[in-house]
C-alpha cells in the first residue's frame, strides 16, 4: 500500500519540526481485520440498497485477519501533546454476491480487494495529573479510506470513499510503576464530503517501559464507518469495522 510505505517520511518530517520537546516513536505490526456490510446502487432502475447488503466476510471473502506496519508518533510539550499515527488493511477473496452489487447481480460469482487505510493526528491539552492519573482532552483530524472492489465475467465495480473527519478528543493514562495504562477515544457524526457518515476511532493499550528510553507496547483498535453516500456517481450504503491488535516497541528521546 503506497500510503503505507510513505509513513516513515511523514515521520521523519514530524521529528524534525519538534526540537526541544520530548517524543516517542513506536513501530510494530497491526493484526488486523474488516467486517460489516456494504451496499452499492446499480447505474439502471435503482435497487433497495437496504435489500441488497452484502457481508465483507461471507459474501465478498475480504474479512480474513491481515497483518500491517504501524506507527505512531508522539511530542509532548508542558501540558500539550500531539500525536501521529496510522495503519492500513489490505485483503483479497471471492464469494458469491447476495445482493446485487452496483451492475452486478445477486449470484454472481465474484473476485474481491478490499483497502482501508487511516493516518490521524491529535492535539490533547492535560486537564489533570498525578503521580497515577493523566487526562487530556482536545481534537482528533483523521483521513480514512475505503476501497472495496468485486469482478465477475461480467465487469467490475467498486466502492471507493475518502473523507477528512475533525472530531471531539479524550484521552487518559494510569500509571502503574514501569506500566502505563492507556486508552483514547474519538467520535463524530456529520456530513462530510460524499458521504453522511458516523465516526468512531477508539484506542487502548499497555506500555512497559523496559529499559530507560526504550518502551514495549501492546495494544487494541477499534474503528468503525457507518455511513451513506455517493461513490463514483452512485450511492452506497456501508456499515464497516475495522479491529486489531497491534505489538511493537518504540525509544523515547
Amino acid at each position: 500500500m503506497k500510503m503505507l510505505r510513505s509513513l516513515p517520511l511523514v515521520a521523519s518530517a514530524a521529528l524534525v519540526g519538534c526540537a526541544g520537546q520530548t517524543y516517542r516513536v513506536d513501530v510494530g505490526a497491526m493484526f488486523a481485520k474488516a467486517s460489516g456490510d456494504i451496499a452499492l446502487q446499480n447505474g439502471g432502475t435503482p435497487h433497495v440498497l437496504h435489500d441488497n447488503q452484502n457481508d465483507l466476510d461471507r459474501n465478498l471473502g475480504v474479512g480474513d485477519t491481515e497483518p500491517s506496519p504501524y506507527l505512531r508518533v508522539e511530542m509532548d510539550q508542558e501540558r500539550h501533546r500531539v500525536r501521529l499515527h496510522g495503519f492500513g488493511v489490505e485483503s483479497d477473496g471471492s464469494g458469491t454476491l447476495a445482493g446485487a452489487y452496483g451492475n452486478l447481480a445477486a449470484g454472481s460469482q465474484v473476485t474481491t480487494s478490499l483497502e482501508f487505510f487511516g493516518l490521524g493526528v491529535t492535539y490533547a491539552w492535560e486537564l489533570y495529573r498525578d503521580d497515577h492519573f493523566r487526562i487530556g482532552g482536545g481534537a482528533a483530524l483523521n483521513w480514512y479510506s475505503l476501497d472495496v472492489a468485486a469482478r465477475s465475467s461480467l465487469g467490475r465495480e467498486a466502492v471507493r470513499t475518502d473523507a477528512v473527519v475533525p472530531m471531539p478528543y479524550g484521552e487518559v493514562e494510569a500509571f502503574l510503576g514501569p506500566v502505563t495504562l492507556g486508552a483514547n477515544l474519538g467520535i463524530m457524526s456529520a456530513d462530510l464530503g460524499d458521504a453522511s457518515t458516523r465516526y468512531l476511532d477508539f484506542e487502548t493499550y499497555l506500555r512497559w517501559q523496559a529499559i530507560e528510553n526504550f518502551d514495549l507496547m501492546l495494544g487494541y483498535r477499534y474503528v468503525v464507518l457507518d455511513g451513506y453516500g455517493r461513490a463514483t456517481s452512485r450511492d452506497f450504503d456501508a456499515d464497516i469495522d475495522v479491529q486489531g491488535v497491534f505489538v511493537g516497541g518504540g525509544v523515547r528521546l
